[in-house]
């Protein structure tokens, strides 16, 4: 999706940003309260990468500011937790 808008109060447009997967990345949105599992990343990692192996996959936790881009103060609810699964060359 890339960055886009949203209304926002007092006729204020809000900017906000989403990640893209691409050939060899892939972004999965989590939460505290929904985390998926082993099983359905790997699920999700053959369905994307079909033949991949583990040799060539690194998975990590990336924390994203998806919401109100370009305002001064923190707000911790501007950001959204993802697993970010990248395939590489490796082995």
């Amino acid at each position: 999706m890339g960055y886009g808008t949203r209304p926002g109060t007092l006729g204020h447009t809000i900017r906000t940003f989403w990640p893209d997967d691409t050939d060899t990345t892939m972004y999965i949105q989590t939460s505290y309260c929904v985390i998926p599992t082993l099983a359905d990343l790997l699920q999700k990692i053959y369905e994307k990468w079909p033949g991949a192996s583990l040799d060539n996959i690194e998975i990590s936790a990336e924390k994203i500011h998806t919401d109100c881009l370009g305002y001064d103060l923190y707000d911790a609810g501007d950001y959204t937790d993802f697993l970010l699964i990248t395939k590489t060359n490796g082995a």
